[in-house]
């Protein structure tokens, strides 16, 4: 339970610290006298780092073990967010976000592969809920614990707050598991380079997205350098002796299928997170602290519903609740795109729905991913899901701003049963309600409960 506990603290301080600098950027902006454009890369500096970190933790730590690695990760996040605090100029600001990165980069990955050899297999479900459940919270109320910490401190003290983290280090010490399964060999750095190409073109081309448009010679730009990245990567897997990203994982339907569902799921719940308190700003008044108590159901859904699926996981399989979990997540949407606009009340009740919906869909999808795989690529596995998992809540986030945007002087609403005036938003939910209906064609092939123990014997 000591493990589960420093896992979590890690995760969560990493998440709350990464869904709450959107909020103190106004403040920040006027703090260090810069426009938006130059005030993105706070967001995007840090966005880069840590999608590009992410599979080489992964990596590494398949060949030198977890438990150093995410020592490490807590060190260069709490230097960086100390440095975040004191930071005299913005460029000392971004250089220390970078930083922040680097560490936090290390806490989803690992943490869920420390956790998992930690414990007993049949306990696997209720401890990677509760760490997806760590992951829930700690994104749903960043922008709350951000806006009452600015009102009452000062925005610095947010990251004053995340610089605690190093205060576990000690604790981490004694606890962590020392032994290790590696594998053995050499790593594909160049297959790595390929890989980061991939993630930072993309990244980099859905952040500036935002301020200016998909046909901007900088965005455009951004994706070709994807593109090459994604043809060097092809040839690279093909022709390396031991590829970056290890075959056993791409031969896998299964796996493949896990990491595509993570990629919709995050896509859907990242973006609606992000528009429901932009809807609600817009049309009923809310300020950051009234919006956070309305997602507040959400947050407390996510904590319950994770170790909840966890647990159903252990007893009856990844099926049922990741079933129910769709179901819930389908409902959600698809009424999102009838009543945008509408009631606080009813968007409590619909953040709730889809904090349970979520936690009980993406729960199981690492319970199955740490079964599935040999102990020794298990790092890798976790990793290069969380990557998925990373890149699905990014895109998502930045095509719903991008409907948005387009569609708010649109007259006609894409759902032609909408009779609200957030039709903008309504649209984008619809187009969420398209992602979230082909994740339901993922979930539905998944294994019942005497597969897992199948594979778990093996």
């Amino acid at each position: 339970m000591k493990v589960l506990i420093v896992v979590c603290t890690a995760l969560f301080f990493g998440v709350l610290n990464s869904s709450a600098v959107a909020v103190i950027l106004p403040q920040m902006s006027h703090a260090f006298s810069v426009n938006t454009g130059e005030l993105s890369w706070v967001m995007s500096g840090y966005l880069l780092t840590y999608g590009i970190a992410i599979p080489f933790y992964g990596r590494i730590a398949d060949k030198f073990g977890a438990r150093s690695l995410f020592l490490l990760g807590i060190v260069l996040f709490s230097i960086g967010s100390i440095a975040c605090l004191i930071a005299p100029t913005f460029g000392f600001m971004l250089a220390a976000r970078i930083i922040q990165a680097l560490g936090g980069a290390a806490f989803p990955g690992l943490g869920m592969v420390i956790a998992s050899r930690a414990f007993a297999e049949e306990k696997r479900g209720i401890i990677l809920g509760a760490v997806s459940a760590t992951v829930g919270i700690g994104s749903a109320v960043g922008p709350l614990v951000a806006g009452v910490i600015t009102e009452l401190v000062s925005w610095r003290a947010m990251f004053g707050m995340s610089g605690l983290l190093g205060l576990v280090y000690p604790f981490a010490w004694m606890v962590l598991p020392k032994k290790y399964q590696r594998t053995d060999g050499s790593i594909d750095v160049l297959g790595g380079v390929f890989l980061a190409m991939i993630v930072t073109g993309l990244l980099y081309a859905v952040s500036q997205s935002s301020q200016s448009s998909w046909t901007n010679v900088s965005v455009l730009s951004a994706l070709v350098m994807s593109l090459a990245g994604l043809l060097g990567l092809v040839i690279r897997q093909r022709t390396a002796e031991e590829p970056f990203i290890q075959s056993e994982l791409l031969n896998n339907i299964r796996y493949v299928r896990l990491t595509l569902l993570a990629f919709l799921t995050a896509a859907v719940n990242i973006a609606a997170l992000i528009g429901l308190p932009m809807m609600m700003s817009r049309f009923n008044g809310l300020d950051t602290f009234q919006i956070g108590l309305v997602t507040l159901p959400g947050s407390i859904a996510t904590a319950v519903f994770g170790v909840m699926s966890g647990r159903m996981a252990d007893l009856v399989g990844p099926r049922v609740p990741m079933r129910i979990g769709v179901f819930l997540m389908v409902i959600t949407i698809v009424a999102l795109t009838f009543l945008s606009g509408s009631s606080v009340m009813n968007m409590a009740i619909l953040s709730g729905l889809l904090g349970a919906g979520f936690a009980m869909l993406n729960t199981p999808i690492s319970v199955v991913v740490s079964v599935m795989v040999r102990p020794a690529a298990l790092a890798s596995a976790l990793s290069m899901n969380t990557m998925m998992f990373f890149i699905g809540g990014s895109l998502g986030a930045a095509f719903f701003s991008s409907i948005v945007s387009n569609n708010i002087n649109s007259a006609n609403g894409w759902n032609p049963f909408y009779t609200g005036s957030a039709t903008n938003y309504s649209d984008g939910f619809c187009a969420l309600a398209i992602a979230i209906t082909l994740a339901v064609a993922l979930v539905l092939p998944l294994p019942n409960k005497s597969v897992v123990e199948a594979e778990r014997a093996s």
